[in-house]
């Protein structure tokens, strides 16, 4: 029963019967975990106390485990309540498909270093209903493009310019760097044993090298899709700094000349709000990725991940048979 603990972690610190349940556990243990003192009950999930971290930790050194960090104690519910909905996401998209002779990283709250940041209205604007990219216009970014100019496969023979450069750049140009918090992030690496074979860079500083990316944004203000402009603004700087900073050439296309996906997915709680969502995004058009492509956004809820009754076999069969397909690079708007 005390084995439960080992869930509660730094970055998913609060659980309920529901998501204990999808992980595999007894829900039925949290009730007796409360009652031994080990949690308490915030909102509607359970987080550890005080006494629950240091159970927690001895049950890692009895197993041999490494003794990773619990997190701060949590006591204000609107926090206990995010971080639940987070590892109510979490739990159903990682439950969503295996990755057949391959492996799944996935990092939860992943923050990435964003150069050059922008404000946030400086990404994109509104042109007759239609979304423009604005930020490939900003001069700071012209003169980033001008001063990394190598990426596709032609950069390939190139050294890439690596993080050092990159901090040579923002300190030289007088230039902050921003972050992006992604929710959950997932490298997909299929036919894992192949590919570790082929050599890997220094430069790759986040470890994209051969993977398949998929990026997830819980979406926490509905009513108001216009605030995930920020978020995707400041996704299509990052993917610009892959392919011209960290891993110019090797970004897009594997060392077996397959493309690597870049899927980032918006996930609502109900299939009516995604309904809504996806009519929205379709609409104000292909300008929230065309200066980023290839790039697809998907779209799934809670909702359906909860009915989903088949584990699919890979990232591709989960993508094709079980999402929402909102916008696509090789597709005019719409599926």
């Amino acid at each position: 029963m005390e084995n439960l603990l080992l869930l509660f972690t730094s970055s998913l610190p609060c659980w309920d019967e529901e998501t204990v349940r999808v992980a595999g556990e007894n829900p039925e243990a949290l009730k007796a975990l409360e009652e031994s003192g080990d949690l308490k009950r915030i909102s509607s999930g359970y987080v550890l106390t005080q006494k629950g971290i240091i159970t927690r930790e001895n049950i890692a050194k009895e197993l041999y485990l490494p003794v990773t960090s619990a997190g701060d104690l949590i006591t204000d519910a609107s926090i206990a309540r995010e971080m639940l909905e987070l590892n109510r996401m979490t739990q159903y998209l990682d439950r969503a498909f295996v990755t057949d002779w391959g492996i799944k990283e996935v990092t939860i709250s992943e923050t990435f270093p964003i150069m050059p940041c922008l404000n946030d209205d400086e990404y994109f604007a509104f042109d007759g209903g239609k979304v423009k990219a604005a930020w490939p216009e900003h001069e700071t970014v012209k003169k980033f493009f001008a001063d990394f100019p190598n990426a596709g496969v032609s950069a390939r023979k190139l050294p890439a310019p690596g993080q050092q450069e990159l901090d040579e750049w923002a300190l030289k140009n007088n230039q902050s760097y921003g972050s992006l918090r992604v929710d959950f992030v997932m490298r997909a690496r299929a036919d894992f044993n192949h590919y570790k074979n082929y050599p890997q860079f220094d430069s790759d500083k986040f470890k994209f090298l051969d993977a398949d990316r998929l990026f997830v944004q819980k979406v926490k203000d509905i009513n108001n899709p216009e605030k995930l402009l920020p978020f995707i603004g400041k996704l299509h700087i990052f993917l610009t700094e892959q392919r011209r900073i960290f891993l110019p050439g090797w970004f897009d296309i594997d060392h077996d000349e397959n493309e690597d996906w870049i899927l980032l997915a918006f996930v609502t709680d109900t299939e009516g709000e995604l309904e809504g969502l996806t009519r929205t995004l379709r609409a104000w058009g292909h300008g929230l990725i065309d200066p980023v492509n290839p790039v697809y956004i998907l779209g799934t809820s809670i909702e359906r991940l909860r009915n989903q009754t088949e584990q699919k076999r890979t990232i591709y069969d989960w993508f094709q048979e079980e999402t929402v397909r909102i916008m696509r690079p090789d597709a005019p708007d719409g599926e």
